[in-house]
């Protein structure tokens, strides 16, 4: 089967992605990445330049390319309307609420916040069941960005913060991490809202390291959303018996201070009487995961519980080609 022809708005997409995945590009290395010609590419480039969408610098006397706000937003709407246009190949109708309803925590992501009725229902402990891949770690940076962009004070509890490093930099009054990591000194300079602990290995120790950051909190007001990401870690390191002790004790605990909680496990990492032991713990579950079409494996998300609230039953096709960081 001959490839699809591109049309002009994919091409653009194409150059935004490349571009924002390295963040400064040359013209030859934007060519070879959208697979154009270096005339087609530097014509497309001209055209994203003039209507704010790539803008043009000078790095060592040689012309560079990076991507703007409104590059990235427009690139973002994109893949929005390729995942419409996935959906609509398929004959089913996904029943998509006309406004958000109350009492809802932007997850930061549109699609799945028309999936949730508005986002995750406030003050509620959720997992997100993911293999390791691009797709869950933009879920996970859309949802901690949602949180600090928005005021809100957020707490990111993690063994490799990665890009979260910059929030905590940039929102350094409500954004708060607790990396686990043995060189976390390394990885990260200390601040006033880095929190540390050597590892995973003492579960008291992170619990020791936790209340320092809630205590912290005391005063600010709510909503508050917390993200974790040690979970499987913990499972590998301390089975299921004391992961869900753990968990027993953590849930309640950030629940009672007005934290909705993001979870995310890898279900393949685990037996799967150990993912069900774990996701049993938590009031809702999002699972992301693949699926073998005619043409090639597409991701899907689905809500597959919230406990007493509403969502749509329907899976959602995530992206023809995934999100990048």
């Amino acid at each position: 089967m001959s490839e699809q022809r591109r049309t002009k708005y994919d091409i653009y997409a194409d150059i935004v992605d490349a571009i924002s995945r390295k963040g400064v590009c040359s013209i030859t290395r934007v060519s070879y990445a959208s697979n154009l010609p270096i005339d087609r590419a530097k014509k497309s480039l001209e055209l994203l330049v003039s209507h704010g969408f790539i803008k043009e610098i000078d790095i060592g006397g040689r012309k560079q390319y990076r991507a703007t706000k409104w590059g990235l937003e427009y690139l973002e709407t994109y893949r929005r309307m390729q995942r419409f246009f996935a959906a609509l190949r398929e004959p089913v109708t996904v029943q998509i609420p006309e406004a958000a309803l109350p009492g809802r925590i932007s997850t930061g992501y549109g699609g799945l916040d028309d999936l949730l009725f508005g986002g995750v229902p406030q003050n509620y402990a959720v997992v997100l069941s993911s293999p390791s891949c691009d797709e869950k770690e933009f879920l996970v940076k859309r949802f901690l960005e949602a949180g600090a962009e928005s005021g809100e004070a957020t707490l990111y509890v993690t063994t490799n913060p990665g890009e979260a490093k910059n929030l905590a930099e940039k929102f350094q009054s409500n954004f708060y991490l607790l990396l686990c990591n043995p060189r976390a000194d390394i990885i990260m300079r200390s601040s006033s809202n880095v929190f540390k602990c050597k590892g995973i290995e003492n579960l008291n120790d992170i619990n020791i390291a936790l209340a320092g950051v809630l205590r912290r909190l005391d005063g600010k007001s709510a909503p508050r959303r917390a993200c974790i990401e040690i979970i499987s870690d913990i499972l590998l390191l301390h089975h299921a018996v004391q992961t869900r002790k753990w968990l027993d004790s953590l849930l309640p605990e950030l629940k009672s201070k007005g934290f909705t909680t993001l979870a995310a496990m890898n279900p393949h990492m685990h037996s799967p009487e150990e993912v069900q032991a774990i996701v049993g713990l938590f009031e809702g579950e999002i699972s992301l995961y693949e699926k073998e079409s005619s043409e090639e494996t597409e991701k899907f998300l689905r809500i597959k519980k919230m406990l007493n609230h509403r969502y749509v039953e329907h899976e959602m096709p995530f992206g023809r080609k995934g999100f990048q960081k």
